[in-house]
C-alpha cells in the first residue's frame, strides 16, 4: 500500500470555533493520520525538483524551508493559541512562538519601537521586562517612562508622544488589575499601540485582544505549558502587517521555539482549562486562610471585594488566577524566615506549574529593579508571591501555617 507523504506544503489547522476545552484539546490539520501531532524534528525540508524550490524561494509557492523560519509542529501550536485567544469573537489572530517569553517581548519591542520613540510602561511588572527596558531599550535610544496605569488622565497626556503602552494585568507580583479597554481606547486615539503580558491569566481567564489590545504576550513556560518542562514565549496579534515584520525579526534573530518544546506546549494546552479552575479554587481558599493570620498585613488577590481593582478584574476576567501575594508584618527578616521554613511548597522563581511555588520578589525576581520604583509600586521587602499549585489545598495551608508560626 502506498502512503501519502506526511507534509511538504503548509497546511491549515482545522480547529473550528468550538468551546475552549474542545479547541485546546483537539488536534487536526497537519496532513497526517497520526492521532497526535508528530514532532517534526528536522532543521530543513526537501523538494521534488529545482523548479519547485525556485518557486518557494520566490514566494510563488508556500512550503516549509527551514525550521528557523517555520516548522509544522510549531505552526500547528501557533494556530491553536491564536484560536484560543480569539475564541467566540469575530476577530482573527495570528501567533508567533519563540524560544522564551523574553524572546517574544524583545522581538515585539524591536518590531514596534524605534530610536527616539517613547514607551509608557507599567511600573509593577515582571523584573525581566524592567531590565530589558532599563538596559537594552535605553541603549537603543528609546525613552521609557513608568506610569501608574490607574491614572488614566496622566496616561492620556503622555500617550500623545508615545508609540507603545506596555502593561500586565494582573501585575506581577502585586496582583493589580488595570482597565484594558480604557487604556486601549486612550492609546488608539493617538495611534499608540498597546501590548499586554497575559501570562498570569492565560486566554482561559482573560482575552485581551477582544478588549482592544494590539499585541498579547505569554511566557508559555508558565501556565500554557503548565508542567515546567520547556521554555517558550508567544505573541498574538490581529495586525497582519506587524505579524509579517515580527516574523522576519524572529527569523533573523533566531529566537525560535523548537518543535519538541512546541509539542510539549501542545500537551499542556490540553489540560489548561481544568488546571486553571483548580489553581483558582485553591487560591481562593489560601487567601481566606492568609486573611486570618496575624503575621500578614495584606493579601493581594483580585477576588477580594474590598480591593480597589476587584471591579476592574470582574469586568474583564472570568476568574482571578493562580498567583497571589501577601505582605508580612516583619519585612525582609520575616520574608527570609518564611522562606527558610517552607517544607511542602517549593522555593523557586517561576510560576504556573502543578506544584505550589513561593518566592520573595525583593531578593529574587525583582532584585535588579531600583529601590524607589519597587517601593512606589508596592514591591516591598516583606512581599511574598505564591504560585498556587494543584495539590491538596490542606497540605499547602498546613505548610504556610507552620512557616508563619516560625517567624520571630
Amino acid at each position: 500500500m502506498t502512503m501519502e507523504p506526511v507534509i511538504t506544503m503548509k497546511t491549515k489547522n482545522l480547529i473550528n470555533n468550538t468551546g475552549f476545552e474542545s479547541t485546546a484539546i483537539k488536534d487536526s490539520g497537519l496532513g497526517s493520520t497520526a492521532h497526535l501531532p508528530p514532532i517534526f524534528a528536522t532543521s530543513t525540508f526537501v523538494y521534488e525538483s529545482p523548479e519547485e524550490i525556485m518557486k518557494v524561494f520566490k514566494n510563488e509557492k508556500e512550503a516549509y524551508i527551514y525550521t528557523r523560519w517555520d516548522n509544522p509542529t510549531v505552526n500547528f501550536v501557533e494556530e491553536k493559541i491564536a484560536a484560543l485567544a480569539t475564541l467566540n469573537s469575530d476577530i482573527k489572530g495570528k501567533t508567533l512562538l519563540f524560544a522564551s517569553g523574553m524572546a517574544a517581548i524583545s522581538s515585539l519591542i524591536d518590531t514596534v519601537v524605534h530610536p527616539g520613540d517613547t514607551v509608557l510602561a507599567q511600573s509593577n511588572i515582571y523584573g525581566g521586562s524592567v531590565e530589558l527596558f532599563d538596559l537594552l531599550m535605553k541603549e537603543k535610544g528609546v525613552k521609557v517612562e513608568y506610569l501608574d496605569m490607574h491614572d488614566l488622565e496622566t496616561l492620556e497626556n503622555r500617550t500623545q508622544t508615545a508609540s507603545l503602552i506596555y502593561i500586565e494585568s494582573p501585575s506581577n507580583p502585586t496582583i493589580n488589575a488595570y482597565d484594558i479597554q480604557q487604556i486601549c481606547s486612550i492609546a488608539h486615539q493617538s495611534n499608540c499601540k498597546v501590548a499586554i503580558d497575559n501570562t498570569l491569566s492565560t486566554p482561559y481567564l482573560q482575552r485581551p485582544l477582544q478588549l482592544g489590545v494590539d499585541f498579547e504576550l505569554h511566557s508559555t513556560t508558565k501556565y500554557l505549558n503548565g508542567h515546567g518542562t520547556a521554555l517558550g514565549g508567544a505573541m498574538v496579534t490581529t495586525d497582519n502587517n506587524f505579524y509579517e515584520k515580527c516574523w522576519n525579526y524572529r527569523k533573523l534573530h533566531g529566537g525560535v521555539c523548537s518543535p519538541f518544546d512546541a509539542w510539549l506546549l501542545n500537551n499542556g494546552l490540553k489540560t489548561l482549562a481544568i488546571r486553571m479552575e483548580k489553581h483558582c479554587d485553591n487560591s481562593e481558599l489560601i487567601v481566606e486562610f492568609l486573611n486570618k493570620r496575624k503575621e500578614v498585613t495584606q493579601v493581594n488577590y483580585l477576588s477580594l471585594k474590598d480591593k480597589k481593582d476587584h471591579k476592574i478584574a470582574e469586568k474583564q476576567m472570568y476568574r482571578y488566577g493562580g498567583v497571589l501575594s501577601f505582605e508580612l508584618k516583619g519585612g525582609i527578616r520575616a520574608g527570609i524566615d518564611l522562606m527558610k521554613n517552607i517544607r511542602f511548597c517549593t522555593l523557586t522563581s517561576t510560576l504556573g506549574t502543578p506544584d505550589t511555588l513561593i518566592n520573595h520578589p525583593a531578593s529574587m525576581t525583582h532584585v535588579k529593579v531600583n529601590e524607589e520604583q519597587k517601593l512606589r509600586f508596592g514591591i516591598t521587602d516583606g512581599l511574598i508571591r505564591m504560585s498556587v499549585g494543584l495539590e491538596d489545598v490542606n497540605d499547602i495551608i498546613a505548610d504556610l501555617g507552620q512557616a508563619l508560626d516560625s517567624i520571630s
